[in-house]
């Protein structure tokens, strides 16, 4: 498991654990000016109230290590797959590495 995977799977178990406080810290500088913990904790919480609520996350993969209009400070896009009562969803994160520190620089909420 790559490290990026890792920090996907780390950020997906706090936000769905209710920890935003800590799923926010791992956000870069600009996502977390443009989204607050609680905006975090509620987007997440719309998801999850429309799958039914998360009972589970699945392995998370690297779906892209390279894509047309990638920074020079991104590493990979994860998709992290969330296990429902009613059905199952997904949040895709794009990992960027800046000053040697991995952060999520990006979220997609819901399958692709």
């Amino acid at each position: 498991m790559t490290k990026e995977v890792k920090f996907a799977a780390t950020f997906a178990r706090a936000i769905a654990g209710g920890d935003s406080r800590a799923a926010h810290k791992m956000l870069s500088d600009d996502l977390a000016v443009a989204l607050a913990a609680t905006d975090l904790s509620s987007q997440f919480e719309s998801l999850a109230e429309d799958m039914g609520g998360v009972t589970g996350i699945g392995e998370p993969m690297v779906i892209l290590q390279e894509w047309p209009d990638m920074s020079a400070n991104d590493r990979a896009m994860v998709y992290v797959p969330l296990e429902g009562d009613d059905f199952s969803e997904a949040i895709t994160v794009k990992i960027s590495e800046i000053d040697d520190v991995l952060c999520i620089s990006s979220i997609e909420w819901g399958r692709p």
